[in-house]
């Protein structure tokens, strides 16, 4: 028994060297873990993706699989930041837990039939993902995307039990549908969820401003893509100014005639905020600020002087504001 224990160490140790691995962590994650701590957690993805599937190569937190396989690329980068907040001795444990889970939401979507679009309008969804991130993990040519935000990617999703999943171009082919057209729906689905909405003031030099929060661990970036329908009172006539630094909260402050310069303090105090939130968080969306107005979004530019920051409004917020009443 325990020559055949020893033989089946030495075939896992043999297949794992055997695979192209390269140990160095990914850019922009060397804060979050160590490089001992890094080897471990991918040496643990492996085993326990190798339990499903089979793997050609690994780099920069992406596990490239044998094509012809449910994935062509599994990345680690959530795993990184979700392993660095817990205890490691409980890391084994997560580990295995994350890729089971994917593995089961994947044998759950093998039971949908692609061809039949009414059996899928209900699990239909939408993530927000950094566009670097995307493009990292095999871009958006098999995927269905749009671009509603600068600097992020809007995904078409299945939300499964466990997991969500990206829509893949053929399974969309087989829709006879167009993009805006299952987004709509998405963006209906994703309306239903509840959520935590909740106002605060602040005093800002000497000025009280209100901001307004939209919170959901899961959809609180989607909830707000469609602002006017979630929370039609956290806009104001002129709109409102935004930040989604992560998938679970948007702070919102509305931009009103009697109070149209609040956005520019508002910006201002929560900038570290939000760069915060979005550094600690395992799922980011966003370090950036947007004007939301008429249901589309414009990224405000923002520069830092002297340490302060400076805050430009956007061209079609300054002619609002500007027009002859």
């Amino acid at each position: 028994m325990k020559k055949i224990f020893a033989f089946l160490i030495i075939i896992a140790c043999l297949n794992l060297s055997a695979q192209k691995i390269n140990y160095a962590i990914p850019n922009g994650y060397e804060n979050e873990i160590s490089k001992k701590d890094y080897k471990f957690l991918v040496n643990e993805s492996v085993k326990a993706i190798s339990k499903n599937y089979k793997i050609t190569s690994i780099k920069s937190g992406a596990i490239e699989l044998e094509k012809g396989q449910d994935y062509s690329i599994v990345n680690l980068h959530n795993l990184i930041l979700n392993c660095s907040q817990i205890d490691k001795k409980n890391w084994s444990e997560f580990i295995n837990s994350h890729f089971q889970s994917m593995y089961e939401s994947m044998e759950k979507q093998k039971q949908l039939d692609p061809n039949k679009f009414e059996t899928l309008v209900d699990y239909l969804g939408i993530r927000i993902y950094p566009e670097n991130y995307v493009s990292q993990n095999g871009g958006t040519d098999n995927l269905i995307s749009k671009k509603q935000l600068d600097g992020t990617i809007s995904l078409l999703v299945l939300d499964l039990p466990s997991t969500f999943a990206s829509v893949q171009k053929e399974m969309f082919d087989l829709w006879n549908k167009t993009i805006d057209e299952v987004f709509d729906i998405a963006q209906k689905n994703i309306n239903r969820q509840e959520f935590t909405k909740a106002t605060e003031y602040f005093d800002i030099n000497g000025q009280k401003i209100e901001v307004d929060f939209i919170e959901n661990e899961d959809y609180g970036a989607s909830l707000a893509l469609d602002l006017i329908s979630n929370v039609p009172e956290f806009v104001g006539e002129w709109g409102s100014v935004i930040a989604i630094p992560n998938k679970g909260i948007v702070d919102i402050c509305k931009i009103t005639k009697d109070k149209p310069l609040d956005f520019i303090l508002f910006i201002q105090h929560f900038k570290p905020v939000v760069e915060q939130f979005f550094n600690q968080h395992p799922q980011r969306i966003s370090r950036d600020f947007y004007w939301y107005y008429d249901n589309k979004f414009t990224k405000i530019n923002i520069s830092k002087n002297n340490g302060e920051f400076n805050v430009i409004s956007p061209i079609g917020l300054t002619e609002l504001m500007t027009e002859k009443k």
